[in-house]
């Protein structure tokens, strides 16, 4: 029975230690993963840990056998491991997995909020996969607080060129 809850305790201690400090087993793990990528130490460990508590209990409170226990642990652990897979899987591939850079805001449009002159840097606004951002601009020619304008190139850090968005009106 203690052998179960060894394993569950160490399983558990290195799983909080990964959410803390980061996946440092993940380089073990996929030298050993043949499952396309499914397999990740979240899974190892959420299996581990829950065949430990599982067959645990079930020395500790029934009368089963080890074997039991152990074909028991087995099956809970699949089950939660495989839930850990999915789940890890739907939050990594996720829609906000994309972290934003300086090249996503090229082609935006975006509002002065800071008149621009034609030989400094003003200020623009603008929304990118629904963060609000504001950025140091520059443009060829000036541009009033206020103006509509489309970002058309990555300056540096932080800065970026614009050019009037012409808007064309009918009669």
């Amino acid at each position: 029975m203690l052998i179960f809850w060894v394993i569950a305790g160490v399983a558990l201690l290195l799983l909080v230690l990964t959410v803390v400090l980061g996946d440092f087993l993940d380089g073990v793990i996929d030298a050993i993963d043949v499952t396309g990528g499914w397999l990740s130490s979240t899974v190892v460990l959420s299996f581990l840990a829950t065949f430990g508590i599982v067959g645990g209990l079930l020395l500790a409170t029934t009368d089963a056998s080890v074997l039991l226990a152990t074909v028991a642990g087995v099956v809970a652990g699949a089950v939660v491991g495989a839930g850990a897979g999915v789940a890890t899987r739907a939050l990594t591939n996720g829609p906000t997995a994309h972290q934003i850079t300086s090249s996503d805001y090229v082609g935006q449009s975006a509002t002065v909020t800071t008149s621009i002159p034609s030989d400094g840097l003003g200020q623009i606004s603008l929304v990118v996969a629904g963060q609000s951002t504001a950025l140091a601009a520059r443009a060829d020619s000036p541009v009033p607080t206020g103006a509509g304008v489309t970002v058309v190139a990555n300056l540096g850090p932080g800065v970026v060129k614009v050019a009037t968005t012409t808007t064309s009106q009918s009669l």
